[in-house]
């Protein structure tokens, strides 16, 4: 899902962004990645800003970041978690059966 001040979409991975145009983290689970120094991070896995390749920059998800990584509310909320997220969004859960 991507949430910004213009439209929800329902895409394969989480955001979070600041400044409307800068990724800081986004979770992926769609196809392994290939960092800019050639190492090679497999599904799932956590793109992170990093200066001077903004979210090009992979690495695994953390051990234990990802409570239920095949409920995708679940996720969501770990994600939400993860990012520091204080108020939530009312989203409601059958969007993600």
């Amino acid at each position: 899902m991507d949430i910004n001040r213009k439209r929800i979409a329902l895409t394969t991975g989480y955001q979070a962004r600041g400044r409307q145009v800068v990724v800081l983290a986004r979770l992926d689970f769609a196809a392994p990645h290939r960092n800019p120094d050639g190492t090679e991070v497999g599904v799932p896995h956590l793109h992170v800003y990093r200066e001077g390749y903004g979210d090009k920059w992979v690495v695994e998800v953390p051990v234990g970041m990802l409570s239920q990584p095949d409920d995708a509310w679940q996720v969501l909320q770990d994600f939400m978690t993860y990012c520091g997220v204080v108020e939530r969004p009312n989203i409601v859960r059958g969007l993600f059966s």
